[in-house]
């Protein structure tokens, strides 16, 4: 028998990384080390450690490029999560976000050429 969400399940809805495994988005032991690495952020509700399934589908490694269209509704869903900013805070997440955009890009051209 599989694995069947709860009704009414979205992007927004938490589940434990058992959930997350039967899932497909990996194996128990990864999704720990990513948590513990802080690549994948998580809470604990009791005793069972949870994460969001948006945070889930955002490690995931596209296998075609990115078109515009994809990278506008990617961008509009963290969007939706993240919490209330201040203009002072979006220009710095603005900032780090392309100096992190530009790391990837030179670290790519140094893999290619």
């Amino acid at each position: 028998m599989g694995y069947t969400p709860p009704p009414n399940s979205d992007q927004s809805h938490y589940v434990t990384l058992t959930e997350a495994v039967k899932l497909g988005y990996g194996a128990y032991q990864t999704l720990r080390k990513r948590i513990n690495d802080g690549e994948l952020p998580a809470v604990k509700i009791g005793a069972r450690v949870k994460v969001l399934r948006s945070d889930l589908d955002a490690l995931a490694t596209p296998k075609r490029p990115a078109q515009a269209e994809d990278l506008e509704v990617a961008v509009a869903r963290i969007a939706a999560t993240a919490p209330p900013l201040s203009d002072s805070q979006i220009r710095v997440l603005s900032g780090v976000f392309v100096e992190q955009l530009q790391k990837r890009q030179s670290v790519g051209d140094r893999v290619a050429g």
